[in-house]
């Protein structure tokens, strides 16, 4: 047998893709109650937002995977078309207490 080489390799960092015809997205969160949440999400870099959220409530709404895409599916279809704008960004730092 022979010696055993290593192989020193360079940690890539991981990074989110983002698509600009594309920019909501559909995140399965696995619940405590076993029901399993299905969140929209808006990943573009200037209004990363949480959008809506369907719940399958413990599998008694099969549907909510679907619901959860046709809305993110809608969605695209507008930013797409032109129809959809992204919301204004709102400064919070001057804001008072």
């Amino acid at each position: 047998m022979g010696d055993l080489v290593r192989i020193k390799r360079k940690v890539r960092p991981l990074t989110r893709t983002y698509q600009p015809d594309a920019p909501y997205v559909v995140e399965r969160e696995d619940q405590d109650d076993g029901s399993i949440r299905y969140m929209v999400f808006d990943h573009r870099p200037d209004s990363y937002r949480f959008v809506c959220s369907t719940n399958d409530d413990g599998g008694t709404d099969p549907s909510a995977k679907h619901d959860a895409e046709q809305i993110a599916r809608g969605l695209n279809l507008l930013v797409q078309y032109g129809l959809e704008r992204a919301p204004p960004i709102v400064d919070l730092s001057n804001q008072e207490e």
